[in-house]
């Protein structure tokens, strides 16, 4: 198991903002923030800081992949995406550095635990290397 986590949530739908916060919870962590679109969710991890952003894609006013984004230029941070969708375009673009995993709903517990232990290690390894030792392109 991780450390206990300070995480943001998004998604639209209700369902889904509970079900995570209950997961999380029940894994020891907390969840400091809960947006249900893009635009919230950025103002969110803008005030609070969370160590890890779990996001839904498809979201009205800006979308999880674009908000992570934003985010991340402001202050690198972790972001696991889940979907309803697998369509080769969203994960096209959720090719970013800080976007290292990508679930797809129905999510398990289980698979979230060990989505959030493999990221935070992954994120970890990145940020200790260095941007400059990350990007070498000799």
């Amino acid at each position: 198991m991780t450390r206990p986590l300070r995480i943001a949530v998004a998604d639209d739908e209700l369902d889904m903002r509970d079900y995570f916060g209950r997961c999380l919870h029940r894994l020891g962590h907390e969840v400091v923030a809960v947006a249900t679109n893009g635009k919230e969710l950025v103002a969110q991890c803008h005030a609070l800081q969370p160590d890890l952003i779990i996001t839904d894609i498809k979201m009205p006013e800006l979308d999880g992949i674009d908000a992570a984004a934003q985010i991340y230029r402001d202050r690198p941070v972790p972001v696991i995406l889940v979907s309803a969708h697998h369509e080769p375009a969203l994960i096209e673009r959720a090719e970013q550095d800080h976007v290292l995993a990508y679930l797809v709903k129905p999510i398990r517990q289980a698979d979230l635990e060990t989505a959030i232990g493999l990221v935070m290690r992954r994120f970890e390894q990145f940020m200790s290397q260095g941007p400059a030792d990350a990007a070498t392109d000799d």
